[in-house]
């Protein structure tokens, strides 16, 4: 099948644009370490039916994040605010509640089902060439920055 490369560049950018911590003039890979994990866990017959659950992805994430940088960052603070990145949703089991800071991940696991890929970006996961083009570039781009 033909990848529709403006959905896929539109991606790539989202991805390359996710909104990151920065302590001290030292930005945090923890969304793109979770975006690349969640690639990865696809890759592996882990994920399926785009649903993205926080106990499901977190040893890959810590795995992660551990080649990228010696910053422990829990799980819940990318799982939670990469939703502000525009690709990245939370199905919850009941009406969201008043926004958070910073919840716990005690409170993720009680409410919130699973996390979900815009649909169209879910169905460019599928493909083998896609995940490894968006691995590079993440890559690339936030682990040399």
């Amino acid at each position: 099948m033909m990848r529709n490369e403006y959905l896929y560049d539109l991606y790539r950018i989202a991805f390359l644009s996710v909104k990151q911590k920065c302590t001290n003039g030292v930005t945090n890979a923890a969304k793109p370490a979770l975006v690349i994990a969640v690639i990865e866990g696809i890759a592996a017959g882990e994920i399926k039916n785009n649903q993205i659950k926080f106990q499901d992805i977190e040893a890959r994430y810590v795995s992660k994040l551990e080649e990228w940088q010696p910053e422990k960052t829990p799980l819940k603070y990318p799982f939670y605010h990469l939703e502000g990145d525009g690709f990245w949703h939370l199905k919850w089991k009941n009406a969201p509640p008043a926004k958070r800071i910073s919840p716990s991940a005690k409170f993720l696991r009680d409410n919130i089902d699973y996390a979900y890929f815009d649909n169209a970006l879910w169905d460019l996961l599928q493909e083998e060439e896609v995940r490894k083009g968006y691995i590079e570039a993440i890559t690339t781009y936030f682990k040399n920055a």
